[in-house]
């Protein structure tokens, strides 16, 4: 949980339609080829190309269909390969030997970790035009350094807002306020019923909370890895809502984990609570289930919309590939309106397009709907190599500041006391 559109070729078609006649695989130029091509997909791809992707953890029945597709469109064999969370570092061992892969997918906070490490290729301005225009503008900033883009955002997740439609009559709450007032009169601790849950002891869902105030962990880009900006008013400020959702959610943090988050999510099942926020992964089973809920945008709180992370699953193109345009070509397809669907289909994920109109399934789809939406109000989760820093720190100074143990004021100081101690120790 710590997640392109390739343009036919129209005008070639046309012009060689009679040669193309009867045959179900695009004419692709390459180097032995040199026609004048403009677009894109229709740079020249290395003769006799042949390609290896790594797919995520759990999703080689979706890299296998979209290999296929892939093939029947282009003519190029691509050999699928599910790979674990590790990618990046096994990509760095090894890419340089040749066994690596030449299209990887990766989660985009470990980015600037593989650019250091070289493994990353730029893509061609022709490929990153595209990328650009077809895109979501949140998660091209996650493959972007210094102007250039070192790959091809392919799905996303970030928070949305489930309500039981059991608890829940009429439109659902817009504001947090209405929330709470709710949560006073239904709230019964010994009947564990709970009008609103979250994890406010944890960094990615207490994110909501902590950023309302003007908070921006390492900075406004998420990149600035000497300042977390735990010394800031804003993060203080952040800390003062954490402290304040112990009304709503009378619960001791031991109680609220992310490892006991299940325990949550079978409280909303057994219509026990009315809202929960949380990201798209819990969404099918829900309707596997039959469970009567919906989805809304995450509430506004004084007036201010809440903001959470954002997450991208990006896919990379290898620094040591022998096909750079093949793999760039595949790396592309990925993001198109064809994989989309595939993606949606098979992995019921959702793409980093900005346009999902004909993206089948997707586009009829009520529930992912809401978090297309919610993903353009999300802030990309920082991929500075100190990350890992936030996630521990958040931990134990959350835990205190939501039981009254320690004041807003003395986690902050906590924090940033924690991180340089952190620093120090590198």
């Amino acid at each position: 949980m710590k997640l392109k559109k390739v343009c036919s070729l129209l005008l070639i078609s046309s012009l060689l339609m009679g040669v193309l006649s009867g045959c179900n695989k695009r004419d692709i130029p390459t180097d032995s080829n040199s026609a004048e091509i403009d677009a894109p997909e229709q740079a020249q791809v290395e003769e006799g190309a042949t390609l290896t992707y790594w797919t995520a953890s759990g999703a080689l029945e979706y890299g296998k269909a979209v290999a296929q597709a892939f093939e029947k469109e282009y003519g190029i064999q691509v050999e699928v390969q599910e790979n674990g969370l590790d990618t990046i570092n096994k990509m760095m061992l090894d890419g340089p030997s040749g066994n690596g892969a030449d299209v990887f997918m990766a989660a985009h906070d470990g980015f600037m970790i593989a650019l250091d490490a070289g493994i990353l290729l730029s893509l061609d301005e022709n490929i990153a035009k595209q990328v650009r225009e077809e895109v979501s503008e949140v998660a091209v900033g996650t493959v972007e350094n210094d102007g250039k883009l070192y790959g091809v955002p392919v799905s996303i997740e970030t928070y949305a807002l489930l309500y039981n439609k059991s608890l829940v009559t009429g439109e659902p709450a817009s504001t947090m306020e209405q929330i709470i007032q709710e949560a006073k009169e239904y709230n019964d601790v010994a009947a564990n019923k709970f009008w609103y849950l979250t994890v406010p002891t944890d960094g990615y869902p207490a994110y909501q909370f902590l950023s309302l105030d003007g908070f921006m962990l390492f900075g406004e880009d998420g990149r600035d890895q000497d300042n977390p900006g735990f010394d800031t008013v804003e993060f203080e400020k952040g800390l003062e809502r954490i402290a304040a959702l112990k009304e709503t959610i009378p619960i001791a943090a031991e109680d609220l984990k992310m490892e006991t988050m299940s325990l949550l999510e079978q409280n909303f099942r057994d219509g026990k609570t009315a809202y929960y926020p949380i990201g798209p992964w819990l969404i099918k089973s829900l309707k596997d289930e039959n469970i009567d809920f919906g989805v809304t945008p995450l509430p506004t709180l004084d007036g201010k919309t809440m903001k959470t992370f954002g997450a991208v699953q990006n896919a990379h193109v290898s620094a040591y590939t022998k096909y750079p345009k093949a793999a760039q070509l595949f790396a592309n397809y990925l993001v198109s309106e064809e994989a989309a669907s595939i993606l949606y289909e098979k992995a019921y994920a959702i793409t980093a397009r900005k346009d999902i109109t004909n993206v089948k399934g997707l586009n009829e789809d009520e529930q992912l709907s809401v978090y297309v939406e919610a993903f353009k109000n999300s802030v990309p989760m920082p991929s500075v190599k100190r990350m890992s820093y936030y996630w521990t720190i958040m931990q134990s100074v959350l835990n205190a500041v939501f039981d009254g143990d320690i004041t807003p004021e003395e986690g902050a100081i906590k924090a940033q006391k924690d991180f340089d101690d952190l620093v120090a120790s590198e």
